[in-house]
């Protein structure tokens, strides 16, 4: 019956017949169920988008080559599911095969779409068509256009004429976090949000197309960004606009560029190069008028100076409705106002931090005078609660007396500060008293070096620290830090995986946010002694508007160890002479695409960490480079530069360690001055190499690096191959090429690491086999590798690794493993959960 279908049959029947196989079969057999389930929920999650395929295809009069590409893919699916339900439960060995064919099939259906672009480049390129065609243009440019879908694919770019009259639709950055969304996790079990989130609701769902905004107000710490994002996860608000909800964060001094290009990034799109703000709307509208279903944009933290921000955003687009969150109220737009919780809620989420099991174990006296200092905000309640939790009586009531006898610094907001301020100076008594008293306070303390809302890269962090504190390269230690951290509540963590978070450590965590309440508290404790005295100096400039103090510092040397300055794209300004001779730490974070070092950089003689982050959307270049070479230069870390900047800067640092690229633009740079490398860092031990998407190959002249010990290239979907002379790299003990996609093979020189610890080719799609010689690697102690469909088998040789401890792979792969695990009884096998999220894969 299937192939009855090829012959210009519609793709809907043969989507429907494979998806009601799928149902039918995993009803009735138990083999494959678990796999059966994961299909059909993959069908039902792809379902509308095909729909919208199906309906505006007839625009191409049935002429449509990725149309048929796909239905002979669905029914190969079908074809499978037929077979699996002849495989008899007795038969391992087919059930396994089988096994491996319907993940394939899972997993095939959802690349399918992203590597021939068929969930948005081919439907909103269709959409855009169909209007094209409404006003008369002929088929043959109809399919020419289509075509540019393909060059698009391959790097070029298709779009239409901008307001300014420049070709940019899908012209722009390939080095953003396209796809990742910025919604918060929210818990399952929050505590007296069901009456306001059923309210929300049904105020939003009623909410007039003449209206179009929604304002949630509450103080800050209140949960609104929390109850926001639980609507946006709501089953049935994800039924009305389905992959079309956009949760973006806005600063407190926005752009509208800004904001529209992060909207671009969340659909997986590039992003435009706006000429105008007016520009920016007009393409947002371009583009989100493309889209048939209902549209959901979420401003969050907008303050009231922004009201023309969202004034702007309100497209004449239909089913487009904004819910915004905000301390503030906005009198023109409707409005719900949430609350502070119950003394009844309030005491049951303190209780659920503060105690095991809920139940106090202190004088109930006590319990009740902590929570009404608290006052109803839930970020205080839970930082406040998790703080005491296991804390003997004696320090309850300290903790009284201090939230009683402390004054009020802040002039709105300060019963919310006030509480929060007591758990700051409680981190001093936390889980890793056994070092030095204050390092995680100071830990905590150096958050404040980033921006408001941003994402903080771990790698950033910890480069701070083990130059700072002394603490491990690897990062065991400080990922026991974040993990205290979180666990007070201050800080929320972004876990890969979190079955495996013992097994990878740091290697699991992908970034850092922070309350932005919590990150005003640590900037005010940084800023409460006077500057020349301040250990931690963090600057903000808006415009060229320099803090007051730097003009009159500028003859007097600051004491500063770690200086963090931000600026933004309208910083244009000459940098002012003001010395910083005992600076260790120096964090710049700018949205320029050409950033001038500061000068003073050159006199920082005692710097040892430079984190250099750009907060565009494309790869800046940094000029005054040279002024780096410093001596104790330890680490570097770039994100969204191109390093082009470094290279013929010609930098000569005796004792870098460490350099990080993250997002950079990789180009021929990094080819051409490989052979300079051992040269310029001859100590260099850790290379770090994420996001590159322009990354192909890595030079043969970086295995010269030889006491290198550990290389991270992750994310570099382009990367192609490894160079043979990787062997080279003897002291090399931990290699991960993470979701490296098109990564084919390992070279056969890997197996003469014989001090490689850890090696990670988790989500190598393409690759198909392991060296055969594997036991050469005699110190591996850890592998990870899964998503690796073509591996049917594992080296023999796997089963003389008898330092191997752990294995974190999928369900497939674990099988393959149970016969090795006959030879090495320690070896443990972490099975990881298949999450199959392109948004993490592919970053355009």
């Amino acid at each position: 019956m299937a192939a009855a279908l090829l012959g210009g049959a519609a793709l809907g029947p043969v989507f429907d017949l494979l998806l009601k196989s799928v149902i039918d079969v995993g009803i009735h057999i138990a083999t494959f169920r678990s796999k059966f389930l994961s299909l059909k929920q993959t069908l039902i999650d792809i379902k509308p988008v095909f729909d919208d395929i199906e309906r505006l295809s007839k625009v191409l009069d049935g002429r449509d080559e990725e149309i048929d590409m796909f239905k002979k893919q669905l029914m190969k699916g079908e074809e499978l599911v037929f077979k699996c339900s002849k495989i008899k439960r007795c038969d391992p060995l087919k059930k396994w095969s089988y096994s491996r064919k319907l993940t394939k099939l899972d997993n095939s259906l959802v690349k399918f779409c992203q590597i021939h672009g068929l969930i948005q480049v081919v439907r909103d390129s269709k959409q855009i068509l169909v209007k094209v065609n409404e006003n008369g243009k002929k088929l043959e440019e109809i399919h020419s256009m289509m075509r540019n879908v393909s060059l698009m694919r391959s790097g070029s770019s298709i779009g239409f004429t901008n307001s300014s009259g420049s070709s940019g639709w899908m012209n722009g950055s390939s080095f953003g976090f396209s796809g990742l969304s910025n919604m918060p996790q929210v818990s399952d079990s929050m505590v007296g949000f069901e009456v306001p989130l059923h309210e929300l609701k049904q105020k939003l769902k009623l909410l007039q197309e003449k209206d179009q905004v929604l304002v949630l107000s509450a103080p800050p710490g209140c949960g609104k960004t929390t109850l926001a994002a639980k609507l946006c996860q709501e089953d049935d608000i994800k039924a009305i606009y389905s992959d079309n909800i956009f949760f973006v964060t806005v600063t407190k001094t926005p752009k509208i560029k800004c904001i529209v290009g992060e909207i671009f990034e969340k659909k997986g799109y590039r992003v435009p190069e706006f000429t105008t703000n007016d520009d920016a709307i007009c393409q947002l509208n371009n583009f989100l008028g493309g889209i048939t279903q209902p549209i959901l944009l979420v401003l969050d933290d907008v303050w009231s100076e922004s009201e023309l921000i969202i004034d702007h955003l309100k497209l004449q687009i239909p089913d487009f409705k904004i819910l915004v969150t905000s301390r503030f109220v906005f009198p023109k737009f409707d409005t719900y106002k949430l609350k502070g919780l119950s003394e009844e809620d309030a005491k049951h989420l303190f209780c659920t931090s503060a105690f095991k099991d809920g139940i106090p174990d202190v004088r109930l006296d006590l319990v009740d005078k902590v929570v009404r200092s608290c006052g109803g905000f839930p970020l205080a309640l839970r930082v406040v609660g998790r703080s005491l939790c296991g804390q003997s009586e004696v320090i309850w009531l300290n903790r009284v007396m201090m939230q009683s006898k402390r004054q009020i610094f802040f002039p709105t907001e300060n019963d919310l500060l006030r509480s929060l301020q007591t758990s700051i100076d409680a981190l001093d008594k936390g889980a890793l008293q056994s070092r030095e008293t204050t390092i995680l306070r100071d830990c905590y303390l150096d958050l404040g070096s980033f921006p408001e809302d941003q994402r903080i890269h771990p790698a950033a962090l910890l480069d701070m620290w083990v130059e700072r504190y002394n603490l491990d390269e690897d990062g065991i230690t400080a990922m026991a830090i974040f993990l205290e951290l979180s666990s007070q509540n201050l800080v929320n963590l972004a876990l890969a995986r979190q079955d495996a978070r013992a097994v990878l450590g740091l290697h699991n965590l992908h970034y850092i946010q922070q309350h932005d309440m919590l990150r005003e508290l640590v900037i005010h404790r940084c800023d409460e002694k006077p500057v020349e005295e301040r250990m931690r100096i963090y600057i903000n400039i808006k415009g060229n508007d320099f803090p007051r103090w730097w003009f009159e510092q500028r003859l007097q040397p600051l004491q500063a160890e770690v200086l963090s300055i931000v600026t933004d794209e309208d910083f244009s300004c000459n940098w002012h002479g003001v010395r910083f001779p005992k600076v260790e730490v120096l964090v710049l974070n700018f949205e320029t695409r050409t950033y001038n070092l500061p000068p003073f950089i050159e006199h920082m003689s005692q710097l040892k960490t430079l984190v250099v982050t750009n907060n565009g959307f494309f790869p800046a270049n940094l000029n005054n480079f040279q002024l780096c070479s410093l001596l104790n230069l330890k680490r570097i870390n770039l994100e969204r530069i191109s390093v082009t900047s470094i290279f013929t800067a010609n930098l000569q640092l005796p004792n870098l360690r460490k350099i990080s690229l993250n997002m950079c633009e990789i180009g021929e740079a990094f080819e051409n001055s490989a052979a300079k490398m051992p040269y310029m860092w001859p100590k260099l031990v850790e290379m770090n190499i994420e996001y590159c998407s322009d990354l192909t190959k890595v030079p043969a002249e970086t295995c010269d690096l030889v006491d290198l010990k550990r290389l991270s290239i992750c994310y570099c979907h382009e990367l192609v191959a490894l160079p043979e002379e990787l062997g080279r790299l003897t002291n090399l003990e931990v290699l991960r090429l993470h979701s490296c996609t098109n990564l084919a093979e390992l070279p056969k020189s890997i197996v003469k690491l014989n001090k490689l610890k850890f090696l990670d080719v988790y989500d190598c799609v393409a690759m198909d086999n392991l060296p055969l010689e594997m036991d050469q690697l005699c110190s591996l102690q850890t592998l990870c590798m899964g998503s690796s469909l073509g591996i049917y088998k594992l080296p023999d040789s796997l089963q003389k690794l008898v330092k191997l401890e752990d294995v974190v792979c999928d369900e497939e792969t674990a099988y393959l493993w149970e016969s090795v695990k006959e030879h090495l009884k320690n070896l443990r096998i972490t099975v990881m959960e298949e999450h199959i999220n392109l948004n993490l894969l592919h970053r355009s």
